[in-house]
This record gives structure tokens, C-alpha cells and sequence, in this order.
């Protein structure tokens, strides 16, 4: 039999989910929602609660058309080592979230080629660029590169970190006067700790973090991130948390109530009472 603490565990945990959920859904969801998309409300109409798990088939290929289309410009707008145009048969593997997940979270899924992954996570904006196979190519850098520390150049990392962040769109300037920015090497592949120097010889790849003032380096959080091999200028990854930092326009459904025909069951008073069992010797 599950024990009284085990019940009231479950229950805290219940009311903490409950109330992310809550939190998570927009103050607009009414007016916003399609008639087909299910939904519980309270007594005055709000959207409570969507299942995150909810989606169609129309609505996932219409986000995975959405999310090539971003890659094209983004692989553009960074001059990525790509065959251009991206389109399905360059897709190599897709994750696209479901309607009820992507609609709390405000993101949509990401999409890889051969040669880069591309992330819609924040504010349905692109947000999250990473090379394909990166701890290979980090691998062979590490093998093939290195140099003495009087060729280390933090400045030459810095600039050409903001370089492709304002190509991509994204508020230098804003994530400068917000955070502090750290230039690093990628303390992994030169066997150090993040932010020390190797002894003799290093590899050039660098990490240029934009952190939560005031706090550790290793603390969560954090406005954006780059990671680079700077004597080829290769893109490893970028990626910004933020997304009012981020310019772009958000990734929008101009057809979002056809991607959901019909009307959905609406449920009112969520979430119900919860029935414990009664206290030992209170039967």
C-alpha cells in the first residue's frame, strides 16, 4: 500500500506540474485557439490546461514546411557550407513537437542536413544552430591543431562571434549591455578547465559565452552562446536563449484554424478536487 508520505508527495508534485501548466498557457489562448484544438477551461472561459501531447497531421507538416523554409535563410544569411535550397530530401532527420507542447513552450523543432541543425526553441523564432557530427570535428582539430599560446586571439574569436550573431539577426548590443561576456577556450578539447589556459600548446576552438551578471560562470542560465574553430572561421554552434534578443520575426501559421478542422470538446472547472484516503485511525 503506498504509504501517506508517498500520497502527499504525489499530490505537491501534481499541484507543481498543474501550475507550470497554468503559468505556460497565454493569457489570450481564447482568442488565439482554433475551434478544433481540445481544451479544459475555468468558469470564465480561460484556457487552463491543453494536452501537450495533441497535434494533427496537418500541423506537423505545415511546422516541418516552416522550419526549412527558416533554414534557408539562416544558412544564407551565415554563407553555411550547404546545398541550397534546403528542402525535405535534404533532411536527414526532423523532430517537429507536438501542437500542445510547441504551443506552451513557444517553439517548434528542429531540422538537420548533412551539415548543420536548426532549432526553432525560443519565442517560435529560429534560435539554435549546431554543425552535424561536432564532437568529430572537435575531435580532429584537437589532432591536427596545436599551436603555441602567443597565437592565442580572443578579440579575433569575439569579433567574428558577433559577426555571424548579427547576421543571424540577433541583438548584439543587447546581449552585450546585458550580460558579460566570457571568451574561452573549449576547455574539453584542450584538457583544461573551462576558462584556464593549457600549459604549452592549445587548439583554437573558443566559446564565447554572454552570462547572467553577477553569477558564477557555470551557473544556468545565460543570454546567447558561440562556439568556433577560428583558423578555418567554421560555425560550431550558436545559440540564444532569449528570444528578445532575438530580431527575427517569429515563425508564424496563417492557416492555423484549417490545420485543426472541426470543434473540439471543451471541459470546464480543471483541475477537480483531489480525494485522499483517510488519515490511520481517522476511519
Amino acid at each position: 500500500m503506498q504509504s501517506l508520505l508517498g500520497l502527499c508527495l504525489c499530490f505537491v508534485l501534481n499541484q507543481i506540474q498543474a501550475s507550470e501548466t497554468l503559468l505556460s498557457i497565454p493569457d489570450n489562448a481564447a482568442k488565439e485557439l482554433p475551434a478544433g484544438v481540445p481544451r479544459t477551461v475555468d468558469t470564465n472561459g480561460r484556457v487552463i490546461y491543453i494536452d501537450g501531447m495533441f497535434t494533427t497531421k496537418a500541423y506537423q507538416q505545415e511546422a516541418f514546411r516552416l522550419i526549412i523554409e527558416e533554414a534557408n535563410k539562416v544558412a544564407m544569411e551565415l554563407h553555411l557550407p550547404e546545398t541550397l535550397p534546403i528542402t525535405k530530401t535534404n533532411i536527414t532527420r526532423a523532430y517537429i513537437g507536438p501542437f500542445g507542447y510547441n504551443y506552451q513552450l513557444k517553439g517548434l523543432g528542429s531540422v538537420d542536413t548533412l551539415n548543420y541543425s536548426y532549432g526553432v526553441e525560443k519565442g517560435y523564432k529560429f534560435s539554435d544552430l549546431t554543425i552535424t557530427k561536432i564532437d568529430d570535428r572537435c575531435r580532429e582539430y584537437a589532432v591536427k591543431y596545436q599551436w603555441p599560446l602567443n597565437r592565442l586571439d580572443t578579440n579575433a574569436a569575439f569579433q567574428l562571434a558577433t559577426q555571424w550573431l548579427a547576421a543571424a539577426h540577433m541583438d548584439v548590443q543587447g546581449l552585450n549591455r546585458g550580460y558579460d561576456v566570457r571568451v574561452a577556450l573549449d576547455g574539453y578539447w584542450n584538457n583544461v578547465k573551462m576558462g584556464e589556459l593549457p600549459k604549452r600548446k592549445f587548439t583554437p576552438l573558443y566559446i564565447i559565452s554572454w552570462l547572467v551578471k553577477g553569477k558564477p560562470p557555470y551557473s544556468a542560465g545565460g543570454g546567447a552562446s558561440v562556439e568556433l574553430f577560428l583558423p578555418t572561421k567554421t560555425l560550431l554552434s550558436l545559440s540564444v536563449n532569449d528570444p528578445k534578443y532575438i530580431l527575427r520575426p517569429p515563425l508564424a501559421f496563417t492557416n492555423l484554424a484549417a490545420l485543426f478542422p472541426g470543434k473540439a470538446t471543451i471541459t470546464t472547472n480543471w483541475p477537480v478536487k483531489t480525494e485522499f484516503p483517510p488519515l490511520p485511525g481517522t476511519e
